[in-house]
């Protein structure tokens, strides 16, 4: 399923309502151990050793490069030339996800144990920084609201660098590994 919000029409932020967000399904059974599972202790936030959860590292920079540049198609904006992939495993407790002054920055889930008790632990929150209009009580707008994925191994997400983000903490016994990705042109 991709999920496409209205279009950015110029570069960086903009005093503009749109905002470009992708929002897929990444085929994982070929790039991840079937039997990827975060170790119950360990710090909130570990950055991995790629090997020992991914099987094909190109494929899933290869998912996030095709990503990026759909999204920069979409803005208008020039292409992708080099997407890093980085491994992490969150824990009970995290809640601020990596951030990098990158056109784009994306994720993915590829592990999620066990399921939460509520819905929104570990999801990914997206947020529109810019105020809404006036008489807007809220920044987030004009989306309104934060965008939330869930953490359901497959889901892909890219995102302007400069969207707010962040992720509800997760709760306790609950881990996931998820690739964070940024990209240079």
């Amino acid at each position: 399923m991709t999920t496409l919000l209205a279009p950015l029409t110029a570069a960086p932020v903009q005093f503009l309502w749109g905002t470009t967000v992708l929002v897929d399904e990444a085929d994982l059974e070929a790039i991840v151990h079937a039997d990827a599972r975060l170790p119950e202790t360990g710090p909130t936030c570990d950055d991995l050793d790629p090997d020992l959860f991914v099987t094909d590292q190109a494929a899933l920079e290869e998912a996030f490069f095709a990503a990026f540049n759909a999204i920069a198609d979409m803005d208008g904006a020039p292409p992708v030339t080099s997407v890093t992939v980085k491994i992490q495993g969150w824990r009970e407790g995290h809640g601020i996800p990596a951030a990098d002054a990158s056109p784009y920055i994306g994720w993915c889930y590829l592990s999620a144990t066990p399921a939460p008790s509520t819905a929104e632990s570990g999801c990914l929150s997206l947020a529109d920084p810019r105020a809404g209009s006036d008489l807007t009580a809220m920044p987030g707008l004009p989306w309104g609201r934060q965008v939330l994925i869930r953490p359901v191994p497959g889901a892909l997400v890219v995102a302007p660098g400069w969207l707010t983000h962040s992720i509800v903490p997760i709760e306790h016994g609950q881990s996931l590994i998820v690739a964070t990705a940024t990209c240079s042109r």
